[in-house]
């Protein structure tokens, strides 16, 4: 947003300063060229042009450029620990059908950034990757192709907050020996963690068994524990130009 609007005023300056030359006529003339008041008045239209740029470059504060983008903030892990996750809540992806066990990792994480403001449903992205093998323990990003997949939700960041709590679903070997570990996960590497908020605290909502099949006997449980089970309005719907696809 920063880049944007410095070349926007570059632009502007370049355009307010650049003299207007008078339309040569195609024929041969001895006559001097003469700026005339049309192309005067020209100038003074483009220098105003300019002081109005910057007046309003003025008035555009973080909080404003925050308001048409996305907000982002970059996160540093300092705790996590994990446990065998509930019969409702199973491996989302691929992994679930390549003999893996899902663990709900509960991990603390600092803002390396305050947020502008208080934001709802935001989303937590990144790379982690298993300490030992460098294998990914995420199950929307097993090839760690991508970092652009949300992997868990915070439910609400205050502009207070100096530390969050989120929980994700890590898919792990089933061979892997687990009781040597007092965290009961391992050791875990995250790159490039961070929230992302999008205006109208639009993300992809929690996934849970009926998400992925509302009629499958883990849905059920999760029903019973829960409550009847609704099509959430994320993101996916929300957007007009995807039309609920």
């Amino acid at each position: 947003m920063r880049a944007l609007l410095f070349f926007f005023l570059l632009l502007a300056i370049s355009q307010a300063f650049q003299p207007v030359l008078p339309e040569i006529s195609s024929s041969r003339t001895t006559a001097p060229l003469r700026m005339t008041a049309d192309d005067s008045f020209s100038n003074v239209n483009r220098r105003n042009f300019l002081l109005q740029t910057i007046a309003a470059s003025a008035l555009l504060t973080p909080q404003s450029a925050h308001a048409i983008g996305p907000v982002r903030v970059s996160l540093t892990p300092t705790s996590y620990i994990a446990r065998t996750c509930p019969p409702n809540k199973p491996i989302p992806g691929q992994k679930a059908m390549q003999g893996m066990r899902g663990l709900c990792v509960t991990v603390q994480a600092t803002l390396n950034d305050p947020v502008p403001k208080e934001l709802e449903k935001v989303g937590v992205y990144g790379f982690i990757t298993d300490g030992d093998t460098g294998d990914s323990v995420l199950a929307n990003n097993p090839d760690l192709s991508t970092d652009a997949g949300q992997f868990a939700i915070v439910e609400k960041v205050k502009t207070t907050d100096k530390t969050i709590e989120f929980e994700f679903i890590a898919a792990v070997p089933r061979e892997k020996d687990l009781t040597q570990y007092d965290n009961g996960i391992g050791p875990l590497h995250f790159e490039s963690l961070r929230l992302v908020s999008f205006p109208g605290g639009q993300q992809y909502g929690e996934i849970n068994p009926c998400e992925m099949n509302e009629f499958s006997i883990e849905c059920e449980e999760w029903e019973e524990q829960n409550g009847p089970y609704t099509k959430g309005k994320f993101m996916m719907e929300s957007n007009s130009r995807t039309k609920g696809r």
